[in-house]
């Protein structure tokens, strides 16, 4: 029994000198420049520029979510065949478009030829108010030279094909590298983008946060120190309760964002506001900014 203790005792006493060590090391996230901007206030972020007002992702959803007075646009990225940064969130073109077919299968060109407004129904498929108004698939490039002051919520969302390389050099070229926070589900391309972009501000990639969700459930969390600024989860995922409040006050503690998507109905919206959280991702950020009492303006926008 005493050599059992003794054997017992040396890696107990490594695990102990370890987790000193990095509680003594451990550093919070510092506040990025996109963020700073807006103070404590919490964040209403459009998801895909309010997809559930107007067709999403395209130069109108973004422009009206603007108007409506939003804190960040959110929006994806895919790379046309003729290696453009398009803004679209599918892989295939079939469910918000007339066309057909992968997205990397067609050019700038083709893919801007394509009515980006087709497919969007408010009422379940009975009208489509959209459709032949001129709406269509922008690059990032048009979004960054319409939005330049908007700041920005992005996912890079095909690894291995060159978009993180792509990503900072347009961010770098519109000088807007303070104004975007940049998040995968790839943890690869995330990792690339921070070497290759260091400074643009991140947000965590699936390992981080199962990591995360470990070391709160440990009471661990304490000893993380980030390399993003941004947490943007789901309140549940397969039936696991995410954001938990001691899940939203240790990310908070490491400095850390907190954004959870994708939250659609008022009563949620106020009760994650409640809990803490500093930012909710809709469709509808009209619903959200009436949460919070700011006016939306939404009877000023044009039709």
């Amino acid at each position: 029994m005493l050599r059992l203790a003794r054997f017992l005792l040396i890696p107990l006493a490594l695990l102990a000198v370890t987790l000193l060590a990095l509680a003594q090391t451990s550093r919070p996230a510092s506040q990025p420049a996109v963020l700073a901007a807006f103070g404590e206030q919490p964040l209403v972020i459009a998801h895909r520029g309010g997809r559930g007002l107007w067709p999403e992702n395209s130069l109108l959803a973004f422009q009206r979510a603007s108007d409506l007075g939003v804190d960040m646009l959110e929006m994806d990225l895919r790379l046309s065949s003729d290696g453009e940064l398009m803004v679209i969130h599918d892989r295939t073109l079939g469910r918000t478009t007339d066309g057909q077919g992968p997205v990397a299968a067609l050019s700038r060109e083709q893919l801007q030829a394509l009515d980006a407004g087709y497919r969007w129904s408010a009422d379940g498929g009975q009208s489509y108010p959209y459709r032949g108004q001129g709406v269509r698939i922008p690059t990032f490039a048009e979004v960054l030279e319409r939005f330049p002051e908007q700041a920005k919520v992005i996912e890079i969302k095909v690894p291995d094909v060159g978009m993180e390389a792509q990503l900072c050099a347009a961010l770098e070229a519109h000088q807007q590298r303070d104004r975007v926070i940049v998040g995968s589900f790839y943890d690869r391309s995330l990792q690339l983008f921070r070497e290759q972009c260091p400074g643009v501000a991140t947000s965590a990639g699936p390992a981080s946060v199962r990591l995360l969700v470990a070391l709160n459930w440990l009471g661990l969390g304490g000893l993380l120190s980030p390399s993003y600024q941004a947490l943007q989860i789901p309140e549940q995922h397969d039936g696991l309760q995410i954001a938990s409040p001691r899940m939203l006050q240790t990310a908070q503690e490491r400095g850390l964002n907190v954004q959870l998507w994708t939250i659609n109905e008022q009563p949620s919206m106020r009760r994650l506001f409640d809990l803490g959280a500093q930012a909710l991702i809709t469709d509808y950020p009209d619903r959200a900014l009436q949460v919070l009492g700011r006016s939306t303006r939404i009877g000023a926008l044009p039709e």
